[in-house]
């Protein structure tokens, strides 16, 4: 069928093109994408296949050879969007409904799956949290560490990523400077890289990547403000850090790409970044086998690579869709600085409003909160839609009123009027408070460069300070605030393996080939009859203790956790338990002696409680302190009647 006859019914970069004539269709896209939009039934999807083989392999003609199969069009290239061939294996393309159907029969096809658009989540916070420029600092480790930033781009020419006194790129970076025309990285911005064919550059147009970059890892900037609001030094929490960029996103209106995602996490653990963070996130809940970001971190977390992900801003009524259990999901709070505008009213999340009939609408007055921190309004909340034993969010760290680097060609504000140009913005939502957990997760690992992703993880948590002032406790802020300076030396924490996380998907109702999915992997589930040879999903070693109770009955749970001794070799531990009214909670053994240095114990918590009403939340912690370290594990129960989760079929 010649091409001006086909109408176009699909969606490409948010561009609604359903039944509307070529000469439209042309007008409106360019070059690669008139193909996309004008050649029929066409959607973006992508194709997973797991692990790279370890023999000869070539993937991108592997890739190409199966579109030639499915399309039965010679020239494949017309349809294929990017190779995934550094990581993992697969492919995305413009592919028809019957074409994905006959993907998904061929041989090494895991997956097959659409492309949905993800958003992003939108200088006193390191030292409201006690992380001050004097702490103990470990700077050569410190310019060791690399960064991935997964968002809109990176504005090179800032400050905040100047190299000025940094030494050569590391020797164990992998990758490239490929950020588009008149961009160059130097030795802070040590690499970059573009995913969308109508954006070709690195170079961020929208702020929001420069701003969570600088947040993590940004240079010490003394004099940067907001037209002279919040003026101060502005730095990030690991200045001497390296940083990757991986721009994904076209903006904030038409989100971010899956595919570009997914490409971004390959190319990240390729070349070699020890850390990720991506202040994206899901508009729907999905299951980990659809999930972009669950699948890319997850084989991050096999290569030992920790990715910090935020909550999301659709609080307090929706539950957040960063819940996978090998991600950091981080929520968002308040700090004890509150900007005023004119008339000394709070001015919260339009700290960077703009009005039309007025360039500066703002004064630089402001007070201290004493209440702070508490949870944002806006931060996504609790519980763990798909699997209920697991926390989430995780963490809390700040994220209203963040003042960093920003892109001078983005308005500071959402009103496409505002023709002001920044170069430091004042921004709120979960995305400037994933950043903040990235950086204090960069600082732990320059002393700790051997812990895995997640004793990282339990090393923040267990450290991170109690809160309190909202109705579902830890359900909103997670573990409580962070803090990077007590995080390097926890005592004791909670370790994780892939195989672990296997175990856990088999034991929530995940099957060998659903697992692999994710994996990309020949994991592995036991048979239904074998299943309870499986550790229960409440005893997975996650360090909090979360269950769901029904109500106006009373109830018995144990769970199991195993500890590893990272203090001192010889140290005895004893567990001490906040009893919260009408519950019991008792620990065997409640003491824990070490003789050394990663050495496990086990203990089980053993709760009973008597009736709650329905939709009530019962909070608690267990500490186990030897004198010198305290070790905090929320325990956090749910009262609800039934179950009304996403995904958990046992």
């Amino acid at each position: 069928m010649p091409i001006e006859k086909r109408g176009v019914s699909l969606k490409y970069n948010n561009t609604s093109a359903a039944a509307i004539p070529l000469s439209n269709c042309l007008r409106n896209v360019s070059n690669k994408e008139i193909y996309y939009l004008c050649s029929g039934y066409r959607n973006l999807h992508i194709v997973y296949m797991g692990s790279l083989p370890k023999h000869n392999y070539s993937p991108t003609s592997h890739h190409l050879s199966m579109l030639q199969q499915i399309t039965n069009d010679n020239d494949a290239t017309n349809h294929m969007v990017r190779s995934y061939y550094k990581s993992f294996n697969g492919f995305a393309a413009m592919i028809t409904n019957q074409e994905r159907e006959k993907l998904k029969k061929m041989e090494g096809v895991v997956s097959v799956f659409p492309s949905k658009s993800l958003k992003p989540q939108t200088t006193r916070s390191w030292d409201f949290m006690g992380f001050k420029e004097s702490i103990q600092r470990n700077k050569t480790a410190e310019s060791d560490v690399i960064i991935g930033v997964i968002d809109t781009g990176i504005w090179p020419e800032s400050e905040s990523f100047n190299d000025h006194g940094f030494g050569p790129i590391p020797k164990k970076w992998k990758g490239a400077c490929k950020g588009g025309k008149n961009f160059r990285c130097n030795n802070k911005i040590i690499g970059a890289r573009y995913y969308l064919e109508d954006q070709p550059s690195a170079r961020d147009i929208v702020g929001h990547g420069t701003h969570t970059a600088s947040i993590a890892a940004g240079n010490k900037v003394v004099g940067a403000s907001f037209n002279g609001i919040a003026e101060g030094v502005a730095r990030g929490g690991v200045p001497s850090a390296r940083i990757a960029a991986y721009s994904v996103c076209n903006n904030e209106e038409q989100g971010c790409r899956p595919d570009a995602i997914l490409a971004a996490f390959d190319d990240a653990i390729a070349d070699g970044v020890d850390l990720i963070t991506i202040s994206i996130g899901q508009t729907e809940q999905v299951t980990f086998d659809k999930d972009t970001i669950a699948i890319g971190s997850f084989h991050a977390m096999k290569k030992g690579i920790l990715t910090i992900n935020s909550a999301g801003n659709d609080g307090p009524n929706t539950a957040t869709f960063s819940v996978s259990p090998w991600l950091f999901t981080v929520a968002a709070t308040t700090m004890d600085r509150v900007l005023l505008g004119n008339g000394l009213m709070p001015l919260g999340k339009s700290i960077n409003g703009f009005a039309s009939n007025s360039a500066e609408i703002l004064s630089s007055a402001g007070f201290i909160n004493n209440s702070a921190p508490i949870v944002a309004e806006f931060s996504s909340v609790g519980p763990n839609m798909q699997i209920r034993e697991i926390m989430k969010p995780d963490i809390s760290a700040p994220g209203v009123d963040i003042l960093a680097a920003y892109s001078p060609l983005a308005p500071p504000s959402p009103d496409k009027r505002d023709k002001r140009s920044v170069k430091y913005n004042i921004r709120s939502g979960t995305s400037m408070a994933c950043p903040h957990v990235a950086g204090a997760a960069a600082y732990v690992k320059t002393f700790h460069p051997d812990w895995s992703p997640a004793v990282i993880k339990s090393s923040l948590m267990t450290t991170a300070k109690p809160m309190n002032g909202s109705q579902l406790a830890e359900f909103s802020y997670g573990s409580g605030f962070l803090d990077p300076v007590r995080a390097i030396n926890p005592g004791l924490v909670f370790d994780a393996s892939k195989k672990d996380y296997v175990n856990l998907l088999c034991r929530i109702g995940y099957d060998t080939m659903e697992v692999r999915k994710i994996s990309g992997d020949k994991s592995v589930c036991p048979s239904s009859s074998s299943h309870h040879h499986l550790p229960m999903t409440k005893d997975f070693n996650y360090p909090a203790i979360a269950a769901e109770i029904e109500p106006n009955k009373p109830f018995r749970i144990n769970f199991t956790r195993t500890v590893t001794n990272v203090g001192f070799a010889n140290s005895t531990y004893k567990a001490y338990i906040q009893q919260p009214s009408g519950i019991n909670i008792t620990v065997v053994p409640n003491i824990l002696e070490f003789k050394s240095v990663k050495e496990k114990q086990s203990f089980v918590v053993h709760v009973v409680g008597g009736k709650f009403s329905d939709y009530s939340v019962v909070s608690s912690s267990l500490l186990w302190s030897d004198g010198t370290h305290t070790v905090r594990c929320p325990i956090i129960l749910r009262v609800i009647k039934g179950k009304c989760y996403f995904y958990n079929k046992i």
